[in-house]
């Protein structure tokens, strides 16, 4: 990785260069002790989201978008694991009620929830396998 082409990343979308050197070097110092690697972070304005993952692409960083606010089908991902709403609700602790309401557009999923359907769009049965366990 090329800690000094990422600080510059993170600072020239509106990071002082001391905190986007801090972010750079948490994101190197967990990675080391934890062998994790991942780190979030905000930044005060971008130019686009492509550009961001580019300038860290080449620094040797992979970076995702992260957008919490972004709307999530939840219809669509019952019907891609063919799950009924009851069974949908069984296998991942939902209540089918609210289910419906999320489709139908009564309801909308708060931030948690929304964090939970998109672990599920993306790893459902490592998402099954936890909440089965988580007793």
């Amino acid at each position: 990785m090329n800690a000094i082409a990422a600080t510059m990343a993170l600072a020239k979308r509106g990071m002082t260069m001391l905190a986007a050197k801090r972010a750079i070097e948490a994101l190197i110092a967990k990675s080391k002790d934890q062998g994790l690697g991942h780190a979030a972070v905000l930044l005060p304005h971008t130019d686009t989201v492509e550009a961001v993952i580019a300038d860290f692409g080449g620094s040797g960083i992979r970076a995702v978008h992260n957008d919490h606010r972004a709307e999530v089908d939840v219809a669509a991902i019952r019907k891609r694991l063919r799950l009924s709403r009851r069974q949908f609700a069984l296998w991942y602790g939902l209540e089918e009620e609210t289910i419906k309401g999320w489709e139908s557009g009564e309801r909308t999923p708060d931030t948690a929830a929304k964090s939970y359907l998109r672990a599920i769009a993306n790893q459902p049965e490592a998402v099954r396998e936890a909440y089965a366990h988580a007793g």
